[in-house]
């Protein structure tokens, strides 16, 4: 009876870690990288036009999107590989030709994605960086 109750308290102690790890896995913030990481070298109205651009392309539906604070709220739909996504984007001015960008992703429903989040975070943030930085400077008109 002892080594049952026992056995039982160690599945019991296995399956809270598991939980636990797989909840703590359901959420990813660029915020914990250095700043000179989430940089994006060109103006902040450049980098808000084109994340507006390319957000839609990768499955996302925009909730909110303020200019005037340069934050937006969107949820990306769910496929059969994951489950779907709140993201929550905030751009920071940092001198004229320089925007700080903060990407937030938590899971819908938020019981573990194996690493999506960031993967799908870092994507994302790429995307943005490139097409915001090949910009030609008669484009930002």
């Amino acid at each position: 009876m002892g080594k049952l109750k026992s056995l039982k308290s160690v599945m019991l102690l296995i399956l809270m870690l598991i939980l636990t790890i797989a909840i703590s896995c359901a959420h990813y913030s660029n915020a914990s990288r250095p700043e000179s990481e989430n940089i994006i070298n060109a103006p902040i109205d450049v980098v808000w036009k084109k994340t507006l651009e390319i957000l839609p392309t990768e499955r996302m539906t925009l909730k909110e999107a303020n200019k005037y604070l340069y934050f937006i709220q969107a949820k990306k739909h769910i496929t059969f590989w994951s489950i779907g996504d709140n993201v929550t984007i905030k751009l920071i001015p940092k001198g004229e030709k320089q925007t700080l960008m903060i990407f937030d992703s938590t899971s819908i429903f938020s019981w573990g994605d194996w690493g999506h989040q960031g993967r799908m975070a870092r994507n994302i943030f790429e995307q943005i960086r490139k097409v915001s930085e090949g910009v030609l400077p008669d484009e930002n008109r």
